[in-house]
């Protein structure tokens, strides 16, 4: 907890307990978000996928048929236009999930996972934040960034699948090896 001054609208300044939210509360409200959202993607799958969904026998085989010449023409076009439907469901869920996420970060400073915890999302002085500033937070970093460095984190381990030593990133940096007993 914190004591900060903070500004009132008659221009006095008051003493504000801020009480920073823990982190099983902000684990909480990303839990309970991924579910919101993991809603919101199946309502988006179903709509394009209704009654369609495919039967993963029909295409078990479909890349060695291809090498090979023996495909069925319209099995290789339905597999496309699965490709494409799956493409265009993917890009609808991302573009809500940036307007969930923009949007009431921005408007109440909270998404309803954070809404249901009880926390919300301020700046440095305890003020609203912008739009600008939650697209920033919870799009750029969030969302971009940490999948970057995930997946550059992940590469590190994968490193050891092609190493001649079988070593991983960290292995390199600190000049180790792993070895069998």
């Amino acid at each position: 907890m914190e004591d900060k001054q903070l500004k009132s609208e008659n221009q006095i300044y008051e003493k504000v307990e801020i009480k920073y939210a823990n982190i099983g509360l902000r684990f909480l409200s990303f839990i309970i978000d991924g579910i919101v959202l993991w809603c919101i993607y199946t309502i988006i799958f179903r709509i394009f996928f209704f009654n369609s969904l495919p039967n993963p026998e029909t295409y078990r085989n479909l890349i060695e048929d291809i090498y090979t010449g023996k495909y069925n023409q319209q099995v290789f076009l339905d597999y496309l236009s699965l490709l494409f439907k799956t493409l265009i469901c993917l890009s609808i869920y991302f573009l809500i999930s940036i307007f969930y996420k923009t949007f009431l970060v921005g408007k109440f400073g909270a998404t309803l996972g954070k809404m249901i915890t009880g926390i919300k999302i301020v700046d440095e002085n305890g003020n609203k934040i912008s739009y600008g500033v939650a697209f920033i937070r919870e799009v750029l970093i969030k969302d971009i960034i940490y999948f970057i460095i995930f997946f550059i984190s992940w590469l590190g381990y994968l490193w050891a699948l092609w190493d001649k030593k079988k070593q991983t990133w960290h292995d390199k940096i600190a000049r180790t090896l792993v070895v069998k007993e």
